[in-house]
Parts: structure tokens; C-alpha cells; sequence
């Protein structure tokens, strides 16, 4: 996370083990930012992920029957913030992200 000025706010990476599939686990990754920002007080909120696919469902109401759960509790706390965006960003933009990716992908095998 990080504030207008581009500035780190907080980082950092969450183990979770059979997770289905990897859109999952980007929802899951998502639910953690919300609650995250939540606990910060955030009032505003641009989410940005290199996951095409999870942006585009984020921001339809067509939702897959494997992310239903998730995707409500996305909403529900949606609904704290005054405003929330969900963006892509290729992945060559989002490096920060990627490797702190990456390295829980490591740890976790």
C-alpha cells in the first residue's frame, strides 16, 4: 500500500495453504488489502493488480461460482470506504507487488 505521494505504507505477503486457483488466491489477496486499509482508517482506496481476469470480475456482476464467498466479503467491505477502484496494472509496472509475490510462492513450497 502506499499513499498519493507513492510512498510505502505498509507490504507484506500472506500464507495460505490449497488455495483452488490463482484467481482465488488474488481475491484472497485483494480481501487482505481491504482489511488491511480498513484497520488504517483508509477512506480512499485504489486497488491495483496485474491480474487481468480478477480486475474484470471485480468490476462486473457476472461473478464464478468458485469466487461467490470471496467476492461478497470483497463487497461488504467495499462499502467502508468513501471510494474504492480496482485497476490493472501490467504486471512490468507492479514490481514491488511481483516480488513480494514471487517470494511467498517460494515459501510456501
Amino acid at each position: 500500500m502506499h499513499n498519493p505521494k507513492l510512498e510505502a505504507i505498509k507490504q507484506g505477503t500472506l500464507m495460505k495453504r490449497f488455495i483452488a486457483s490463482p484467481l482465488m488466491a488474488e481475491a484472497l489477496a485483494v480481501r487482505e488489502a481491504l482489511l488491511q486499509a480498513k484497520a488504517l482508517h483508509l477512506s480512499n482506496i485504489c486497488l491495483k493488480s496485474d491480474d487481468h481476469v480478477l480486475i474484470k470480475v471485480l468490476s462486473s456482476k457476472q461473478i464464478p461460482m468458485e469466487f461467490y464467498e470471496i467476492n461478497l466479503d470483497i463487497e461488504n467491505l467495499s462499502s467502508s470506504f468513501t471510494f474504492i477502484s480496482f485497476t490493472y496494472v501490467p504486471r512490468s509496472l507492479n514490481s514491488t507487488a511481483d516480488v513480494l509475490a514471487k517470494s511467498a510462492l517460494h515459501l510456501n513450497f
